[in-house]
């Protein structure tokens, strides 16, 4: 039961991460902290998925073979279903990601938020 509501409250957490680099409420929220929880979400949900889906399609193509028995039905379902949404998540928000640093660069830059260097 805890195991489920941490995994709920995780994916409603990358949500509302996602909703804050696209929805002018996400302004509240320090670009930094914004930028560096977003993308280690992303990382992690790409390496997730990423790996998931691999090693899942290397068993139903037969290049792993697993000691157990592997119900083949379910991998399917998880390489081409649900694993797969975990990487296509990833990949979406890594774009939103590059959208909003975009987007507030140059307001960055002008507010005196950016890296200095990079003035």
């Amino acid at each position: 039961m805890l195991v489920a509501l941490a995994a709920t409250l995780a994916k409603l957490v990358g949500g509302l991460l996602a909703l804050a680099l696209v929805r002018p409420w996400g302004r509240m929220v320090p670009r930094v902290w914004l930028l560096a929880g977003s993308a280690g979400a992303s990382a992690l949900l790409v390496v997730y998925g990423g790996l998931t889906v691999l090693l899942g399609a290397l068993v139903l193509l037969g290049v792993i073979h697993p000691t157990g028995s592997v119900d083949r039905t379910a991998l399917r379902w998880h390489v081409g279903v649900w694993d797969l949404w975990f990487l296509v998540w990833g990949i979406l928000l890594a774009l939103a990601i590059v959208g909003y640093w975009r987007r507030t660069a140059t307001r960055a830059r002008r507010d005196g938020t950016a890296n200095r260097a990079h003035s």
